[in-house]
């Protein structure tokens, strides 16, 4: 009886989890929201000692296209926004920034509550991605 409870209970705790780490989740949770948060990527022309960051924020609109910005820490501020476009496929995120050059930058990613987090698991450009998600275009509002 006791192992039949423990094993009810474990699933129900860990039932929201999986289905949170689910692509379809990722696809439903993201569009509408901003992602604030920072991408370390190798330094362009280093031997992959060096990383560079890339603190943004980025309005995913359910279209496909973003209204994004980073911070520029030649002046101290964030660039102007401007559009971008993102996609998901599975449980990957794939960002295409506005003012980068090369392509877009795609990881594998997971989202829990309030956090996003990720790096990329396969070929391909490096990256790792770290994160909170909030509601509505917080660009906008911190304008």
């Amino acid at each position: 009886m006791t192992r039949m409870l423990t094993a009810a209970l474990a699933a129900l705790v860990l039932a929201p989890v999986a289905r949170a780490q689910d692509g379809d989740a990722l696809s439903a949770r993201l569009p509408g929201n901003t992602v604030s948060a920072i991408l370390f990527l190798p330094h362009e022309g280093a031997a992959g000692e060096v990383l560079d960051r890339v603190m943004f924020q980025a309005y995913l609109r359910t279209d496909g296209s973003a209204l994004m910005r980073r911070w520029d820490g030649a002046h101290d501020a964030y660039t102007a926004p401007a559009d971008g476009h993102w996609r998901v496929t599975g449980d990957t995120l794939c960002l295409a920034f506005p003012d980068m050059a090369g392509p877009e930058i795609c990881i594998e990613t997971h989202v829990w509550g309030p956090r996003i987090a990720g790096n990329t698991a396969g070929p391909g450009r490096f990256a790792l991605l770290d994160g909170n998600i909030e509601p509505g275009n917080s660009l906008v509002a911190t304008r």
